[in-house]
């Protein structure tokens, strides 16, 4: 592999440079005394709620050997050096201390520390993720596992970080935990596009990744069920699943710029998950449709694309008679599937 690989080693040479770990002087500020009563105020959570969403957060960031374990299998099994050394020498430590200021957090709401240190405990012993990671081992596999889970994140804390004050200490050490999230999400989305520049054929395991991901919490079974709770909770935290999406997409199309292969990505979860673009007709039906119609999953993506706002409209601008042919005979489908797609009902 070696010299092919100089642009992705020199990428992650430059990123350790960039590591950053929580400093604890900032978490001793943070216990401020905030009730999970009141800062529910002007949400529609519970202080129930609120507690076993910062529960979620403090296991699942205390589990990042496990995930780094998942990661290190991919690297040495694809003698990709480079993802090893950012994840061990970068990612890693990074992440190390995020799970410090939820456990803050949670003892600030008055749970007894006692408790908090043994439901980490059991986390750690019951959990094995790596034998139920589903997204696939190839390294761009895991880095495309790498966008969605780190965007996703980031957009969680963002809602946690808005349950606070804007300058509490508790608000800025959160903010500062979102944006590690946020550079993770940037580096996994570089390496990503990286790997596809010098294989395009590598599509097809980003395809893989992105139809076959889950949350890591889904696979710990101490917070499993708080897991499931989540797309629920956004709209009640003050957030929106559709904005994630636009996220989530937009980190996808910026590493791969691929309209069919998004179509082909977005078809794949829907048919996963049992969700239905069109009404009256069969996902499994629709696959198959796209699947021998010419430029189909291309014209998927685009829509999906126009549909979040994350795409101008084509300018009526053509270099060839037949281009411009192409362009007016596919309008009426576009605006035909505009009007039929459900792409509220697939959120629900």
């Amino acid at each position: 592999m070696g010299s092919n690989f100089k642009l992705l080693d020199n990428y992650v040479e430059d990123q350790i440079s960039n590591l950053k770990t929580v400093d604890t002087k900032h978490l001793e500020g943070m216990f401020e005394n905030f009730s999970p009563e009141a800062i529910v105020e002007g949400s529609s959570m519970t202080p129930a709620e609120l507690i076993e969403s910062f529960r979620l957060s403090m296991i699942t960031e205390s589990l990042t050997e496990e995930y780094s374990k998942t990661f290190n299998l991919g690297a040495s099994q694809y003698q990709s050096d480079w993802l090893g050394r950012y994840v061990s020498e970068f990612w890693e430590p990074d992440e190390m201390g995020h799970a410090d200021p939820f456990k803050n957090i949670l003892q600030d709401f008055g749970v007894d520390r006692s408790v908090i240190n043994s439901e980490i405990a059991d986390a750690r012993s019951e959990t094995d993720y790596f034998l139920h990671h589903s997204s696939g081992l190839h390294p761009i596999s895991l880095t495309t596992y790498g966008i969605i889970q780190e965007c996703i994140t980031d957009y969680w804390y963002e809602l946690q970080r808005g349950f606070f004050p804007d300058e509490s200490n508790t608000s800025k050490i959160l903010g500062y935990v979102k944006g590690r999230e946020a550079l993770h999400t940037v580096q996994f989305r570089d390496l990503t596009a990286m790997q596809i520049e010098l294989d395009p054929y590598l599509m097809e395991q980003v395809l893989f990744a992105a139809v076959n991901f889950q949350m890591p919490a889904n696979h710990i079974p101490t917070v499993k069920d708080i897991e499931s709770k989540t797309q629920s909770w956004i709209p009640k935290m003050n957030g929106s699943v559709y904005e994630l999406l636009i996220r989530v997409t937009q980190n996808i199309h910026e590493s791969l710029n691929d309209k069919p292969l998004l179509g082909k990505i977005i078809l794949g979860h829907a048919s996963r998950s049992e969700k239905k673009f069109f009404g009256l007709i069969p996902q499994s039906t629709l696959v198959v449709c796209m699947s021998n119609l010419r430029g189909g999953y291309g014209l998927v993506g685009e829509l999906l694309l126009d549909q979040l706002g994350l795409t101008g409209n084509e300018p009526d601008i053509h270099r060839t008679p037949l281009e411009k042919i192409q362009y007016h005979l596919k309008q009426p489908v576009k605006r035909w599937i505009r009007y039929k797609l459900e792409l509220d009902g697939f959120f629900s």
